[in-house]
């Protein structure tokens, strides 16, 4: 069983791969917005920044399961238990902030 030519001398697999090949390329998805941290007025954020960091191969496979269990992204798990994490050291230690050391505190 052979494959059948078209007009343009191509035959069905070459006309699919065309095909696939050629549709349009997906819109570039728009750029985080910045947003304004309300401690840090003057300082302009991005919404999202890539942050990868080495962990248990058991964690991995829990933080996934989680992930797909609950109908949530790893991203969003993650960040939500990072989010818990950060909370219980702030009531435990104060607030956390970019802000460096005085001078005075450290000589």
């Amino acid at each position: 069983m052979g494959q059948q030519a078209y007009p343009s001398g191509l035959t069905d697999l070459e006309s699919s791969v065309k095909d696939i090949t050629q549709k349009a390329k997906p819109t570039e998805q728009p750029k985080p917005q910045m947003l304004q941290a309300p401690e840090e007025a003057s300082v302009i954020k991005k919404a999202w920044q890539h942050f990868t960091f080495i962990c248990a191969v058991e964690i991995v496979v829990k933080i996934k399961a989680i992930a797909h269990i609950e109908g949530f992204s790893i991203r969003e798990v993650v960040e939500k238990f990072l989010r818990d994490g950060i909370a219980r050291y702030e009531q435990k230690h104060g607030a956390v902030t970019n802000r460096k050391k005085s001078v005075d505190e450290v000589l």
